[in-house]
């Protein structure tokens, strides 16, 4: 039978202890491991995403202490390890702008819910109810579930951080896994706990997530005004003025109870909005509200899979194009789909291309050319995935200085061969199975298709156990 769900508030000032223990740094081991050995792809083809076309060449790229230090023809391996990658594809690692993170424990419950059911079911009932070795287990499944698809960055937007214990486990999750992440600590109400959110948010920032450098960093998730009062809405923007971090908040849901008209340029007029504000979904705002939201220097997320099968409405990426924004894409929920970026790079295609041919149907005048392409799409899983989190001087392209997140796909499958177009390859054709190698850092986390140093059946069978726990509650 089930048992009442405790108050987040309660579990904050139950989790007092937990608090003092964390007050020290957590050791950057995790977060600062990269790769002593370097190593030289030899012979790829490479999509940089440094150019207007995607920057497809030939040739060699050469990563060392844990940055690519060259790209070139024929390059001079020296004391590097040769990877043969003669008819393979290197791209950039892969940007998951999106993702409830902790969500992986109850995976697969909401495939045939809509939005409301998913509220009831994943959010009010399951999601409280977390210990820290649930959101541990889930946590450190569900970023491996990313870094085996080629994902290197996520935004883990976390509901599910309920007490200091909680949120020390999903740093330490991310930390072990070796994906580099934001994690981005949800605010809730007063009712739940939400000032007492606050102070740990500090310790966080004070602690544990002190580096503004770090692998894993702190970001936040703020409920905006479609989900929050107007008082509450301006008290998580000016937290997150006040340190300096990254936010995102869901709005825009034509479904949300809370909606307000005009909401985004509500907040662009109070100077709420600034380049560290994301916003999530926006399927409905009036049109303009895109061109605002853009001039105020906000960014926006698309996760298109999610939004077509719930309700959210449209997904916004063509609006938010032509509107002057880059887009990022995507998951959310791996509670309802799977979790791979390559499944929502061809479902943000397909629903703007129907879109507008559904529209060109309605005035009988047959497109000329496509409105969205294979190189925009994965711009916003690459480049625009890393400009949206502020990390593209960092990642999100293939360029000499940059940090090695690096993903090689095979490409010498029947799915990719011949290969005439390596973009529309990894757009169209590329699949989880296709992900060789994946660098982090440099730190090869996969190579030959299979994880380096990482207990994939432990992680599993502890994620299973947590969830049979969880399940009777």
């Amino acid at each position: 039978m089930s048992q009442p769900v405790p108050d987040r508030r309660d579990l904050l000032l139950g989790g007092a202890a937990a608090l003092a223990m964390a007050a020290a740094p957590m050791p950057e081991v995790y977060a600062q491991a990269r790769s002593d050995r370097a190593l030289l792809f030899r012979n790829a083809t490479l999509v940089t995403m440094e150019a207007e076309d995607g920057g497809v060449r030939a040739g060699d790229l050469m990563v060392r202490e844990g940055r690519i230090a060259a790209i070139g023809e024929r390059l001079e391996a020296g004391d590097a390890e040769v990877v043969e990658a003669q008819g393979n594809i290197l791209i950039p690692g892969l940007i998951n702008s999106h993702i409830h993170l902790g969500q992986a424990i109850i995976r697969g419950l909401s495939a045939d819910h809509t939005l409301g059911q998913y509220f009831q079911v994943v959010v009010g009932r399951y999601s409280p109810k977390l210990s820290a070795q649930d959101l541990a287990a889930s946590d450190y499944a569900g970023a491996l579930e990313q870094l085996e698809a080629g994902v290197t960055t996520i935004f883990d937007w976390s509901r599910e951080v309920l007490t200091p214990a909680h949120a020390d486990a999903a740093i330490d999750a991310m930390r072990r896994a070796g994906i580099r992440a934001f994690l981005g600590y949800a605010i809730p109400g007063a009712a739940q706990g939400g000032e007492a959110v606050k102070a740990d948010i500090r310790r966080v920032l004070a602690g544990p997530l002190a580096s503004r450098e770090g692998r894993v960093r702190l970001a936040l998730g703020i409920r905006g005004p479609d989900t929050s009062s107007p008082e509450e809405t301006l008290a998580d923007f000016t937290l997150a003025r006040e340190l300096d971090l990254l936010h995102q908040f869901h709005i825009g849901a034509w479904l949300y109870q809370g909606r307000r008209p005009r909401a985004v340029a509500q907040l662009a007029a109070d100077r709420l909005l600034s380049a560290k504000s994301i916003l999530v979904h926006a399927n409905d705002l009036d049109e303009d509200e895109y061109r605002i939201a853009t001039e105020a220097g906000a960014k926006f997320v698309v996760t298109p899979e999610v939004e077509m099968l719930m309700g959210h409405g449209q997904p916004a990426t063509g609006r938010v194009l032509r509107n002057g924004g880059r887009p990022g894409l995507g998951v959310d929920v791996v509670t309802g789909i799977g979790g791979d970026m390559f499944t929502q790079m061809r479902t943000a295609l397909a629903a703007q291309r129907l879109a507008d041919n559904l529209a060109a149907q309605q005035k009988k005048e047959p497109l000329k050319t496509v409105t969205l392409t294979t190189r925009q799409v994965l711009a916003a899983a690459t480049i625009d995935g890393a400009r949206l989190l502020g990390i593209d001087a960092e990642v999100g392209s293939l360029a000499v200085g940059k940090r090695a997140d690096i993903v090689m796909l095979k490409g010498r499958g029947l799915a990719t061969t011949p290969l005439h177009d390596p973009i529309a390859a990894v757009v169209m054709q590329a699949h989880i199975g296709m992900v060789d190698t994946v660098l982090v850092d440099g730190e090869p986390i996969k190579r030959d298709g299979a994880f380096v140093g990482r207990d994939i059946t432990k992680a599993t069978s502890d994620l299973q156990r947590q969830a049979s726990a969880l399940m009777t509650r």
